[in-house]
């Protein structure tokens, strides 16, 4: 594994709070992070909670509507307040659970879905075209595994697969410009759970292992160093689990 220097990162949907903890933890790690997203106050009390000595390192993006000409000017701005961008995280998506959304509004489902997969479309071509300039890039796409819907998790699999088909056909074209592409899938976590949820929760992972751990969300976060600081260079179009053993994603 690489030397922990100091990386130029862009986390996306960067309001959602395991994605402003994993914000945390890249900043603390001594990395740039500019925090893209719609939910501004949410993003400004997080920087504004942050110790000095992580603050003058993290930069708020505000993106409220995804159209080429705003999103050209985002990106822009991202790479010259950081004076460059290493790294793309595409943020997790929110956890919306999508066998109650198509239940409760199959009218609009599609078009939902369409909708936010041509966000993520349009923000990774731009950041694309400033990667293949520099002939150099990272690009990760954060997914929570869908086989977690057995345990009342909010699951997505119609977006992790369209992701991880992306992420693939992404690092396939991108591969001669030396940008790599790849997923991480997150697998079971403490939600908040209470003493009998946590108990019940762990019965239902028995298949998987005896009495296995439930992490907390921070426990799984040293999982990206993996991706920031891969070991191999032409690590590319894969799609890694951080869980213990129940992804099928």
């Amino acid at each position: 594994m690489q030397e922990k220097a100091q990386k130029k990162i862009l986390l996306s949907e960067a309001h959602q709070k395991e994605n402003l903890n994993i914000a945390h933890y890249l900043l603390k790690d001594g990395h740039l992070v500019a925090l893209l997203s719609d939910e501004s106050k949410l993003v400004n009390d997080f920087i504004e909670g942050l110790d000095p000595e992580y603050k003058h390192n993290c930069f708020r993006q505000c993106l409220d509507l995804y159209t080429e000409e705003k999103i050209t000017g985002v990106v822009d701005r991202v790479t010259e307040k950081l004076k460059g961008l290493d790294i793309l995280i595409n943020g997790l998506p929110g956890g919306a659970n999508e066998a109650v959304l198509v239940e409760t509004s199959p009218e609009t489902f599609g078009t939902d879905i369409t909708s936010d997969f041509n966000k993520v479309f349009l923000l990774n071509r731009e950041i694309v075209r400033h990667m293949i300039r520099e002939k150099a890039g990272n690009i990760i796409f954060l997914l929570i595994d869908d086989v977690l819907d057995f345990a009342d998790y909010p699951v997505s699999p119609v977006h992790n697969h369209g992701r991880i088909a992306m992420m693939k056909s992404m690092a396939k074209e991108l591969a001669p410009f030396k940008i790599r592409v790849n997923s991480l899938t997150f697998g079971i976590y403490n939600r908040g759970f209470s003493p009998s949820e946590k108990r019940e929760m762990r019965r239902k992972l028995e298949f998987c292992t005896l009495k296995p751990p439930i992490p907390t969300w921070e426990d799984l976060l040293p999982a990206l160093d993996a991706l920031i600081y891969p070991s191999f260079k032409y690590m590319t179009g894969q799609n890694y689990p951080a869980c213990i053993g129940t992804s099928n994603t």
